[in-house]
């Protein structure tokens, strides 16, 4: 009887004992779980912060493009002579030389396809660019009206503005300015003038190097 209760309290003990180490892993696996839990979600923020500022500093980085750089020389202040065609004028802006390209030269209504007498009109700007600026990079940029886009296909008037400065871009590329030096902007409608008519244009910046 004494022999039966001893092995009977050591086998109580035994349980006991068990049971208080396997409750002992579990509250290790729970917190190693909470840890790996924090970790992950510190992680999952941590990416999310460096995308962020990816996109910010990508964004700096495109504005920065968009500015001529200050510590070039500019070109003369007073605005240069060229000889161009109708519908297209030259003038000095802030120490840019800017050839402005009426946008119903260039365009049908709400589209972005050169007209076949644009490229006879942008031909004669490549000439003069050329011949008076053959080293400088060039900013070709797309404007509009401020009518909201309806039938054309575009889902906004910058979209509509990129795409009528690239195409200018492209095809004054084909006839000798260097691609490399060749980039685009679109204000769409921010940079409205006096007249739609006016306002719908293609400005090739002449930036300083």
């Amino acid at each position: 009887m004494i022999v039966a209760a001893l092995a009977t309290a050591t086998l109580a003990g035994c349980d006991s004992a068990k049971k208080d180490e396997l409750a002992m892993l579990r509250e290790e696996n729970s917190q190693l779980t909470m840890q790996r839990d924090e970790a992950r979600s510190a992680l999952d923020s941590s990416e999310a912060e460096r995308r962020r500022l990816e996109e910010q500093n990508a964004n700096l980085e495109s504005r920065l493009s968009d500015k001529p750089t200050e510590v070039a020389a500019a070109p003369a202040s007073s605005t240069p002579k060229m000889d161009l065609p109708e519908g297209v004028s030259v003038d000095n802006r802030n120490g840019e030389v800017v050839v402005t390209i009426e946008g119903d030269v260039l365009f049908d209504s709400g589209k972005a396809t050169l007209k076949t007498d644009a490229k006879k009109t942008l031909d004669k700007v490549v000439s003069e660019i050329k011949k008076n600026y053959p080293n400088n990079r060039v900013r070709v940029s797309g404007f509009t009206d401020t009518d909201p886009i309806k039938r054309s296909g575009f889902k906004t008037n910058f979209h509509l503005g990129f795409e009528r400065a690239f195409n200018v871009g492209e095809y004054v590329v084909s006839k000798g300015l260097d691609k490399g030096r060749v980039y685009y902007a679109s204000y769409g409608p921010e940079a409205p003038k006096a007249t739609k008519k006016e306002s719908r244009r293609v400005e090739l910046s002449i930036v300083t190097e």
